[in-house]
């Protein structure tokens, strides 16, 4: 996805230089603007999935670490991992809705760009 939007963003930045107008791809500029929006929409609630499960990981472990006895630490082990897991997997995808979001914006500035030519 993203070298998609990045190759898009080129494609319409030098149809802007060249000062290319036409309907068409003013249409084929808001298609793939609302593709982009709604891969974004679909990133924000995965996004927002995994953070709640990685939330509820981490309090179920905070939760069974105090009322489990040390004696049974050896099975925390997995629930350890799944929560690292969940955490890497999170940080990923804060950082891919990240660049989706920040690249729409961009799409958004061509769009006015495109509008005032």
């Amino acid at each position: 996805m993203e070298n998609r939007i990045r190759k898009y963003e080129k494609f319409i930045t030098e149809q802007l230089e060249k000062k290319t107008k036409s309907k068409d791809l003013w249409q084929y500029h808001q298609e793939m603007v609302a593709d982009f929006q709604h891969e974004r929409l679909v990133h924000l609630l995965i996004m927002l999935f995994f953070i709640f499960i990685t939330l509820a990981v981490t309090a179920a472990n905070c939760v069974l670490s105090i009322i489990t006895p040390m004696d049974f630490w050896c099975f925390f082990i997995p629930m350890y991992i799944l929560n690292l897991l969940l955490i890497i997997l999170s940080i990923a995808y804060v950082k891919h809705y990240y660049f989706l979001e920040n690249h729409i914006q961009k799409l958004y500035d061509l769009t006015e760009k495109f509008l005032k030519k």
